[in-house]
């Protein structure tokens, strides 16, 4: 009789083992099921391609930033253009600015704005009625960033930084793409 009752127990014990770990796995794939889909609040993947355009000329040249694909639209006024410079006492430089300023960023470029940086959105248009659509202003795929290649005192940039960030008012914000080691006389 003692025998029966010790046969029992390593069937038991098998069985909660394998009961235990179904029950595991399936925890443990909800959670990474859950890592692995990005909402709409995070942070999306972004691409962009970069180009110089006339890097001699202090008037026109500049570096042209095209985002070439975008998982999810940003929020235009949560996207931020940080240019690091050395001007020509030698200092530092800090240029930064939000790409929904209307002071002569939001809708501009080089060639109808004196600004250092101007940004080109490609608005989305949305249907509100059969007659009605309002425009949507979003940091997405087909939108384009001017930084000129020229600080606005003159000096030729040479080694200059360029950050573009993502920080919107609720939530955390993000380092979206550096661009290091750029001047004015080399290929972007």
């Amino acid at each position: 009789m003692a025998e029966d009752d010790a046969a029992v127990s390593p069937v038991i014990a098998t069985i909660l083992m394998v009961a235990i770990t179904v029950v595991l796995s399936g925890v443990i794939y909800v959670w990474a099921s859950s890592l692995a889909e990005t909402d709409v609040k995070g942070v999306p993947r972004v691409t962009f391609d970069i180009e110089d355009i006339d890097g001699f000329d202090a008037d026109q040249g500049h570096w042209r930033i095209t985002v070439t694909q975008s998982q999810t639209p940003l929020a235009t006024q949560a996207v931020e253009v940080k240019v690091f410079y050395t001007n020509a006492t030698g200092a530092l430089n800090t240029f930064s600015v939000n790409l929904a300023d209307s002071a002569g960023v939001y809708g501009f470029n080089p060639a109808n704005s004196d600004a250092f940086v101007t940004f080109v959105d490609s608005v989305q248009k949305e249907q509100i009625s059969e007659t009605e659509t309002r425009s949507i202003s979003t940091f997405n795929s087909g939108d384009t960033i001017f930084i000129r290649t020229h600080a606005p005192d003159g000096t030729p940039l040479e080694d200059a930084t360029i950050t573009l960030s993502y920080a919107p008012l609720n939530g955390d914000g993000a380092l979206l793409r550096t661009w290091d080691d750029l001047s004015y006389d080399q290929k972007a």
